[in-house]
């Protein structure tokens, strides 16, 4: 008796076991059929990898970027366009894996549990997805990088718009290179620069080490400093790139007096600066519309007393994503608080994103002074050079070197006009000169802004 009891129960059990399985499999299906059957290895529910019925991707102003006709998944008419979107807009594969139609597949498609990817048009949900990009400044974008590698990033620092977010190298995804995995110019074709790749970002880190001193050392705003062009820190010569004379906090930031910057670093010390880099974003991702970003990184748990001055100056193992350069520039032009980054605007036409502030970066104080800082920096150096002269722009450059080869070309900032509010960040490798690459790429999509906005 007692053995036909257990069996019983083991019975029951199993029956239980079983039963919940099925409900647990069924209610899965029903919920991500839809993700299954766009997934690239199955790509054989319909042509052109599950893209046959997809919906179009269009620009902020309507225009499409990618669309489906008789089944053939097609993009932008002019070339430039298409390859300035690549990485935004993705390619039949799925080899760009931030690109709208790898994260977004399964929305595009229109996937039906009753009539698989073939259901009728009239039954169609009409997963249409709007980005916040303009195709215009996307082609402005890739113009001004050329045929360098590097990364250009633009965004209303009010609203969190992405307009611009163009990387190079680029391709056409109509007409994918034939040696774009063994051609040499073609490396790192599938990377978005803009999200996914980090760089040395030389002196722009010092609005980091100037956040920290300001609120770590009592005399930061009244100390001044003799540079002879460079100073003894450690076992290291900390090296300017000129004798700068008597310089205070603004004048230093103005001629980018790394002396100056890696004292503060070394009097500040390793854990208060740890500390205020990943307030501003070192250390951790930027998640935004389905994405995670690369990691911007400050450690400096294990380095030497001159490690620790370089870093205070953008070197040493200091590394910056393009990104999260732009968002502290936000901060900065927001009183201290980033407006978080997107590029959907809207899936289905429902709305899927609106103004929403990120973490908080640094005080109103910090920000304005920093502010301050940048808006001397270009009245003072870069305007002397011919930069920056017909927009109201607050920036820092910098010129970040890796070793063997030229230094990667940086610019951020942020333009304070009113009818193009925008936070940018450029990084051009191997550019070799903040002032004579990276601003002048800048300068190029601001020209094109300004146009564009003013005939709103």
């Amino acid at each position: 008796m007692r053995n036909t009891s257990s069996r019983s129960a083991m019975v029951l059990i199993l029956t239980l076991v079983f039963f919940a399985g099925l409900i647990y499999h069924t209610v899965n299906l029903v919920m991500h059929a839809e993700e299954w059957a766009s997934q690239p290895t199955n790509a054989h529910l319909s042509d052109h990898n599950g893209l046959a019925f997809a919906g179009k991707i269009l620009d902020r102003n309507g225009v499409a970027l990618a669309e489906t006709v008789d089944q053939k998944r097609v993009y932008h008419t002019d070339e430039e366009i298409r390859r300035a979107c690549v990485h935004i807009v993705g390619d039949d594969s799925t080899n760009i894996s931030t690109a709208v139609q790898t994260v977004y597949r399964s929305e595009l498609t229109d996937y039906s549990f009753v009539f698989g990817l073939g259901m009728p048009d009239s039954l169609k949900k009409g997963k249409d997805i709007t980005l916040t990009i303009d195709s215009e400044l996307q082609k402005a974008g890739l113009e001004a990088l050329g045929y360098a590698k590097g990364a250009i990033l633009f965004y209303n620092y009010k609203t969190g718009e992405i307009l611009c977010m163009v990387s190079t190298p680029a391709y056409d995804p109509m007409n994918v290179p034939d040696d774009i995995e063994t051609n040499p110019y073609y490396e790192g074709a599938y990377l978005n620069r803009t999200l996914s790749a980090a760089y040395p970002p030389g002196s722009t880190f010092k609005l980091v080490t100037s956040a920290a001193a300001m609120n770590e050392i009592p005399d930061f705003r009244t100390r001044t400093f003799d540079c002879t062009g460079s100073v003894h820190i450690g076992d290291d010569d900390i090296t300017c790139f000129e004798v700068n004379g008597t310089v205070n906090y603004q004048t230093a930031l103005c001629v980018s007096c790394n002396a100056f910057f890696a004292q503060l670093a070394t009097e500040v010390g390793a854990k208060k600066m740890t500390s205020y880099a990943e307030r501003m974003g070192f250390n951790s991702s930027v998640t935004l519309d389905g994405v995670t970003t690369a990691k911007s990184v400050y450690d400096m748990s294990d380095a030497s007393v001159s490690e620790l001055a370089w870093s205070g100056v953008g070197q040493s193992t200091v590394l910056e994503t393009p990104i999260n350069m732009a968002m502290i520039s936000a901060a900065i032009a927001n009183g201290g608080t980033p407006v978080k980054p997107y590029f959907i605007k809207s899936i289905g036409g429902s709305q899927k994103n609106s103004a929403s502030l990120g973490r908080k970066m640094m005080s109103r104080d910090t920000a304005d002074t920093l502010r301050d800082m940048m808006d001397y920096t270009v009245k003072n150096n870069y305007r002397l050079y011919g930069r920056f002269l017909n927009h109201d722009v607050c920036a820092k450059t910098g010129t970040a070197e890796i070793g063997d080869g030229n230094a990667h070309a940086w610019v951020t900032g942020f333009c304070q006009n009113e009818d193009y509010p925008l936070a940018f960040a450029v990084v051009v490798e191997n550019g070799n000169s903040g002032i004579n690459v990276a601003i002048p790429a800048a300068e190029y999509v601001l020209d094109r802004a300004a146009a564009l906005y003013h005939q709103q």
